[in-house]
């Protein structure tokens, strides 16, 4: 039976609320992207736009052993249209290389570019169709959202 991982970062606690029920949902076991120097709100607002623009890879505090996992949810939230640095760190640290990757993310209004840069910066065997959850989806429907997208992409 293959094991699956849940990999997220979430700063303002929105992401982790879609964690908790992929975790619910999947029996997934869960990893936290911790960095070395975190980000404030404040800091995310401000230096975050620049480490968006330039594609920073802030140093991860806790490593991870992928080696049992050949599913892996990788999941953050949307910062100036893409996805935030610590994921960037995360998919530039791991081999993905033999692994299924099911994106997910969280954004206030857009996602802007940052399924399709994921798609070109994560080197994986595949990745499946992502989950874009919204603002609105947050507060209302957000178990359905992720059950529906669970059914379709990774319980084939």
């Amino acid at each position: 039976m293959s094991k699956s991982l849940i990999v997220y970062y979430s700063l303002g606690g929105k992401t982790k609320k879609v964690v908790d029920i992929l975790e619910k949902l999947t029996n997934a076991d869960v990893y936290e992207i911790e960095l070395e120097k975190p980000y404030t709100k404040l800091t995310a607002y401000t230096i975050g736009l620049g480490h968006c623009k330039i594609g920073y890879e802030p140093p991860i505090k806790n490593d991870v052993d992928l080696s049992a996992y050949d599913k892996i949810f990788i999941g953050g939230p949307a910062w100036w249209f893409t996805y935030a640095p610590p994921i960037n760190s995360f998919i530039k640290k791991y081999d993905l290389s033999d692994k299924i990757i099911y994106p997910f993310g969280t954004a206030t209004s857009n996602f802007g570019g940052y399924f399709e840069r994921f798609n070109k910066e994560c080197k994986a065997k595949e990745i499946k169709k992502p989950l874009k959850i919204l603002r609105s989806t947050l507060n209302k429907g957000l178990e359905e959202a992720v059950k529906l997208w669970i059914d379709e992409e990774y319980n084939k």
